[in-house]
């Protein structure tokens, strides 16, 4: 394969400021196609980084002879139909985060993988990525809190809400996603491992929201989330998400053990720590075992040589049995056992349809 020809789905945020700057850096890469909703974005973008085609449908991608590999960047209404086609169309698939409205979409795409020789991978976290081979060094080598008994993560923010639509607040575009729940769960599982049950509160405090087409529809999406799980290692686990907390303590992990202790502020990417009766020190990241969001070159480099990359769906399939098992606990009152026992979910507070369970 002299170039790997991708097209991209979407063209947000995410794919202008993150995807086509790395892919357009990556040696062997040729950037073919784009698609958005938003032609005059799709046009912006082609312009900007040398994209040849724009698709007038998403489909077009997938279908063009001209494509080996697809990058989804879209919110998660269109990561499953997307990556189907793109896997039976014989396309390698790099999906954007978070991996699926709900665990039984999931599913279906971990088995059209499983089924194929294709590369599927997803894109990470941004924080936590720095300091996670420090994170990891120091609970499973270093034995640093000894055993871990509790985890406390905090996701309390203030943020501002808009007027107009956010498809972050439509239940049909994210289904059991909501604010970061499934980002710290993906990270948390790298560091403690996944959790084994879980019980939910939630509310909206903005109990209106806007719909795609300028009407007044009831908030469902919950803009406060409170977890107690339990987790396989054994330790209790408390997470407490809002978008509502004026001054609240911002994005952190918190992990307690037998004899110590560590902390992780995402987005500053700082580590700190104590043991016994010492003081709590800052711990450093040292440059060689920082880790970067290289997710993209790394998926270029498993297509050319067949190399593993992570997070690959398997992984994106435990954080979405848990962001189920946390809807499926909300909306029955229940404790759900992670992952649940089938797929229930649609979205938040609305179940499948029972023809369409797993």
């Amino acid at each position: 394969m002299r170039h790997v020809r991708i097209g991209i789905i979407g063209a947000g945020w995410v794919a202008r400021n993150r995807h086509l700057p790395a892919l357009q850096q990556a040696p062997g890469v040729k950037l073919q196609q784009i698609w958005s909703r938003s032609p005059d974005k799709a046009g912006e973008v082609a312009a900007e980084f040398g994209i040849a085609r724009i698709a007038t449908e998403w489909e077009e991608i997938i279908e063009s002879p001209e494509v080996d590999a697809v990058v989804i960047a879209t919110p998660p209404v269109l990561h499953l139909p997307a990556t189907l086609a793109a896997l039976r169309a014989g396309k390698h698939v790099l999906c954007q985060a978070r991996m699926a409205r709900n665990l039984r979409e999931a599913q279906e795409m971990v088995l059209a993988a499983r089924t194929s020789t294709l590369v599927t991978a997803l894109y990470p976290a941004r924080p936590g990525l720095k300091g996670d081979r420090v994170m990891r060094r120091l609970l499973h080598e270093e034995n640093f809190v000894g055993e871990i008994r509790e985890v406390r993560v905090a996701a309390m923010t203030l943020t501002e809400r808009k007027e107009g639509y956010e498809w972050v607040n439509d239940p049909d575009v994210v289904g059991v996603n909501a604010m970061t729940l499934g980002m710290w769960v993906e990270v948390l599982n790298r560091w403690v491992g996944p959790a084994t049950r879980v019980v939910a509160m939630g509310k909206t405090h903005h109990h209106q929201r806007k719909t795609l087409g300028g009407e007044w529809a009831e908030a469902v999406v919950p803009d406060s989330l409170a977890v107690l799980a339990e987790l396989e290692c054994g330790a209790a686990a408390n997470y407490h998400f809002s978008t509502g907390a004026a001054s609240g303590p911002g994005h952190s992990v918190e992990i307690y053990g037998s004899h110590g202790a560590l902390t992780y502020q995402f987005f500053a990417e700082q580590i700190r720590g104590v043991t016994g009766s010492a003081p709590w020190q800052p711990i450093a990241i040292p440059p060689q075992e920082e880790r970067f969001q290289s997710t993209d070159t790394d998926f270029i480099y498993a297509i050319r040589e067949g190399a593993k990359v992570s997070p690959d769906f398997e992984e994106g399939l435990r954080y979405m049995a848990f962001c189920e098992a946390v809807a499926l606990s909300l909306k029955t009152g229940a404790a759900i056992p992670v992952p649940p026992l089938q797929a229930q979910m649609q979205s938040w507070g609305q179940l499948l349809a029972p023809q369409a369970r797993l």
